[in-house]
């Protein structure tokens, strides 16, 4: 073992002095950099529709396991679509744009049918533009951040289901091991069409119930889900919704506890935002709880990435959660800033003795991160993160994806550490499926981290550097057994090549 950890841990230098190689000097070689040449993808302008008076913010239907089983059949077509003012045709689950949220229990299953109706309706009017070109091709289902097995008609990304074609899913929720209560998505993982498929609407929040036998507080509190999607239309701007609402208002009254559920159920923005005059407590990321509330009053948060958090009424009045300016991509200008909602809050408690009541909680149990925590390092590997010459195609480790190809194997029971070195001077994200990991160092700097993730952002090279990310990763868990995928979950970089084929063996 000594020896194995030794020769791969040669190997990552070499592979990171290869990628850092290319920043030497402060230049990049020629062609190695987005900021010698143009992006792939068209220069848009973000620029919300006209909502001059806030609707209150509409909670998603939900479907509910009942006797151990959630059975639903979804529908993926074309429809309409209406955003504040602007309409125009989507990719739909059974005719909405923003679905059901599937709720579950440890221990049951989801047997869910898809029906791949994606070509019908292609010959309507207003049948136009880039968020539809997602029509008329394969679909499928994946179940994001789920520990759950990859085989057979479970969560098999592999298993593409074809125009006018069905397919039944069963996937079984372990009722103990690694998976425990949490917030999810699901959405369609048909490699080369899911960045349109998700553009076009093709996502929704699933979620696994329990979190309050963590955090009792939680216990019977209001829950509000904001499900973020953004959409690129066909004069290339792009709109950014949550819960297909446009700028909606949250009621509060001053004092009140509120559970929030924050998920990024997008494709490919990145944000950073805040809730001007408001901090939240979050108490979960990705699925897995904090070990205690940590209060925060800026995020950033990526294609795939949750947050669950307490919110607390502040003094009556009117608090915008709005996008903050950053530099996403080094060749263009900032991201906007965009007005996401408004918080209305209304009366006059106090809400100091209650951030002191909330900072006391503590979760209850142990928790997987501290096996993950304690856990040998049984080998180390680096991905290198870059692009082709002509910029058109995304790899890793120099080569785009095979699915056919296994990229990465590993013993079921290992503990490993990755380094994901990004040579591009923009974001990408970092996303394995069946597993969470520990991030350990973000950006050359150690980062303590107080939960597990399945998604997180890498940061941007510069000038004289790559980007990095290092995660520890467990393959512990045996129902997570077999060839699975990782890949930024910015997915059009997904969709040109940016991803790598794992199998877990036992």
């Amino acid at each position: 073992m000594e020896d194995a950890m030794r020769q791969s841990s040669t190997l990552d230098r070499r592979s990171f002095i290869k990628a850092a190689s290319r920043f030497v000097g402060g230049t990049a070689a020629a062609g190695s950099l987005p900021s010698l040449g143009p992006s792939t993808t068209t220069a848009r302008a973000r620029s919300q529709p006209n909502a001059p008076t806030p609707e209150p913010l509409i909670q998603p239907p939900e479907t509910r396991s009942a006797n151990g089983m959630l059975d639903l059949t979804m529908t993926a077509a074309p429809g309409p679509v209406q955003l504040a003012d602007r309409a125009f045709t989507g990719l739909l689950y059974n005719g909405a744009y923003v679905p059901p949220t599937l709720r579950a229990r440890l221990g049951d299953t989801l047997r869910i049918t898809l029906r791949n109706n994606l070509t019908s309706g292609l010959d309507r009017p207003g049948y136009v533009g880039p968020v539809c070109t997602g029509a008329g091709t394969p679909s499928n289902l994946h179940f994001h951040g789920m520990s759950v097995s990859p085989q057979g008609n479970s969560d098999n990304v592999f298993v593409h289901v074809q125009p006018d074609d069905t397919f039944q899913y069963q996937v079984r929720i372990p009722a103990s091991g690694r998976q425990g209560p949490g917030m999810f998505w699901y959405h369609p993982h048909a490699h080369g069409f899911v960045n349109d498929q998700i553009l076009g609407g093709l996502s929704g929040a699933l979620i696994v119930d329990g979190i309050e036998q963590l955090f009792p507080l939680l216990r019977g509190l209001p829950e509000r889900l904001f499900l973020i999607k953004h959409v690129k239309l066909d004069d290339e701007s792009e709109l950014v919704s949550i819960n297909g609402q446009i700028n909606p208002a949250v009621a509060m009254r001053s004092g009140e506890i509120q559970f929030w559920r924050i998920a990024h159920i997008g494709a490919s923005e990145f944000f950073k935002f805040r809730v001007e005059g408001m901090p939240l407590y979050v108490v979960a990321t990705d699925g897995h709880a904090l070990s205690q509330p940590h209060k925060t009053t800026e995020f950033f948060i990526g294609p795939g990435e949750r947050i669950d958090a307490i919110a607390v009424g502040p003094p009556a009045g009117e608090y915008p959660m709005r996008t903050i300016a950053f530099q996403n991509e080094a060749w263009r200008p900032p991201e906007p800033v965009l007005q996401l909602a408004v918080i209305s809050s209304s009366g006059s408690s106090s809400s100091a003795k209650l951030e002191d009541e909330i900072l006391r909680q503590r979760v209850t149990g142990p928790q997987w991160i501290e096996e993950v925590r304690a856990a040998p390092i049984a080998r180390r590997r680096t991905l290198v993160y870059s692009r082709t010459a002509d910029r058109k195609l995304f790899m890793i480790d120099d080569r785009v994806v095979d699915e056919a190809r296994t990229d990465q194997t590993v013993k079921l029971g290992e503990t490993e550490e990755w380094t994901v070195v990004n040579t591009d001077q923009q974001y990408h994200s970092f996303h394995i499926h069946q597993t969470a990991f520990l991030v350990t160092e973000v950006g050359g700097v150690s980062w303590s981290d107080d939960s597990l993730r399945d998604t997180f952002s890498v940061p941007p090279a510069t000038d004289q550097r790559p980007g990095v990310l290092k995660v520890v990763i467990p393959f512990t868990d045996p129902v997570i057994v077999g060839r699975f995928v990782y890949h930024c979950h910015a997915v059009d970089h997904e969709d040109k090549g940016m991803m790598g084929v794992i199998e877990v063996v036992a």
